[in-house]
């Protein structure tokens, strides 16, 4: 495989891990900031699982713990594992909105006037497992940089014979 072809790719996984973990520390921001609209947003999607304040700084600041670890490229297997479930439990709640974006056919509730705008929910969840799929090829974060320090360590430190 060429090298530039590889090294573009993991440029481009580099981008998208950035800007997955990114859309979560920004919806992590908005429920510590304003709480109080995370209550109005989980009762019409949520189905009012989660009712307090309380509940919403302890998703605020796990969403913001999660997307910080994405963006930086640490612990990846479990970062983008735990993005994947919040992204699809998100896709999941807004499902009548992804698959009749216009309320033109569901026999459902209407998600809301402008429901159209829930799509990007489906990138992020699909972003979210090509990062999980290929997190091999993701050269460009701390997981790595931290594992090549830690072999030339050990290498450095190992006698010669």
């Amino acid at each position: 495989m060429n090298s530039q072809v590889t090294t573009r790719q993991a440029f481009a996984l580099m981008a998208l891990r950035i800007s997955l973990g990114m859309l979560l520390v920004w919806w992590g921001l908005s429920k510590v900031v304003k709480p109080g609209m995370g209550v109005k947003i989980q009762d019409k999607f949520y189905f009012g699982f989660f009712p307090s304040e309380n509940l919403q700084y302890v998703f605020g600041y796990l969403e913001l713990l999660i997307g910080s670890l994405v963006v930086l490229g640490l612990f990846r297997t479990y970062a983008v594992l735990a993005q994947l479930l919040v992204t699809g439990f998100s896709a999941l709640t807004i499902w009548s909105a992804l698959l009749d974006p216009f309320a033109l056919w569901l026999p459902v509730s209407k998600v809301s006037g402008m429901q159209h705008l829930f799509y990007p929910s489906v990138i992020a969840l699909c972003g979210a497992a090509v990062m999980l799929a290929f997190r091999s090829q993701d050269r460009f974060n701390l997981d790595q940089f931290i594992q090549h320090r830690r072999r030339n360590a050990i290498s450095s430190t190992v006698p010669a014979e």
